[in-house]
């Protein structure tokens, strides 16, 4: 298969998956989300684990690191807005606003 099948593909799978993990805030119970928010950084801590063992521990890339915790101080702010606002709306607006933001980085430099 070559690496622009693949490419597509793995396309064709996060956009049908995009925000399906954001799913369980509508049927469960989250309380203040804290829980919600440790678990799925677990999950994608392990992932991270095996993907960087898989690629040969590739050097550590502290600008990557910050990104990282930033992208998780907004999760922190997804069962709130899920249960305020609701999942449809609450991800188009953030996914707009991670649009801008990558937009403005991109024109402005970073």
């Amino acid at each position: 298969m070559g690496s622009e099948t693949v490419g597509l593909l793995c396309v064709l799978g996060a956009s049908v998956f995009f925000g399906s993990n954001f799913i369980v805030t509508k049927k469960y119970k989250t309380g203040d989300g804290v829980f919600f928010q440790f678990c799925m950084c677990c999950g994608i801590l392990l992932v991270g684990f095996v993907v960087n063992f898989v690629r040969g521990t590739p050097p550590v890339q502290p600008i990557a690191m910050l990104g990282g915790v930033l992208w998780c101080l907004g999760n922190i702010w997804v069962v709130p807005i899920v249960k305020s606002i609701g999942m449809g709306l609450g991800l188009l607006v953030w996914g707009t606003a991670n649009m801008i933001t990558g937009w403005s980085s991109g024109k402005g430099g970073s």
